[in-house]
């Protein structure tokens, strides 16, 4: 019988009581609340003049390709099954949901979440509709699929094509190389 084993996701968690914020592994960073999540989704939704949801989705892109590139080079992890374990981990970590990839190579990607805090955030403000809502998912997926790859940031193309928000099974996000 083998025995696989998984690289664990480490974190060191800092609360500077005096600033009232938190770092995780040294980054300054937010704990995900799903009530403020839905609400950002919807302000980038509304702000079509603004190419809102775009912004957002690179915004996200931009900073978790930050953090994890930087976590993966100061724990020397290069393996592509390490990387997206590691992802996987972080997600959950930071309290955006539980993510999965079920496919990444050069060319493409693939992921989902049977559990999303910004769906269930949605859900629960505002209802169903028909386009999905996860915009900060769309970023992440690229961002994991350009470090599973060596590309720089925008390399993927990412569309949510499945959504709890309209209620499919899961929310289900495909990443295509640009």
């Amino acid at each position: 019988m083998a025995i696989e084993k998984r690289l664990e996701f480490e974190i060191e968690h800092k609360f500077d009581a005096k600033n009232s914020r938190h770092f995780l592994n040294g980054f300054c960073t937010v704990l995900h609340c799903h009530h403020f999540a839905t609400l950002y989704t919807q302000l980038a939704d509304d702000a079509k003049d603004f190419h809102g949801e775009r912004l957002l989705k690179e915004a996200s892109e931009d900073t978790f390709f930050h953090v994890l590139s930087e976590y993966f080079c100061a724990n020397n992890i290069t393996a592509v099954d390490d990387i997206v374990s590691i992802s996987e981990q972080y997600w959950k970590a930071v309290g955006m949901g539980l993510i999965r990839f079920t496919a990444v190579g050069p060319f493409a990607a693939a992921a989902e979440m049977e559990y999303s805090h910004v769906d269930e955030g949605w859900l629960k403000k505002w209802g169903s509709r028909e386009e999905p809502v996860n915009f900060i998912t769309s970023g992440f997926v690229a961002a994991v699929a350009s470090l599973c790859n060596g590309k720089p940031p925008r390399a993927y193309q990412v569309r949510e094509i499945q959504s709890l928000v309209r209620g499919d099974a899961v929310s289900a996000f495909k990443a295509v190389l640009r």
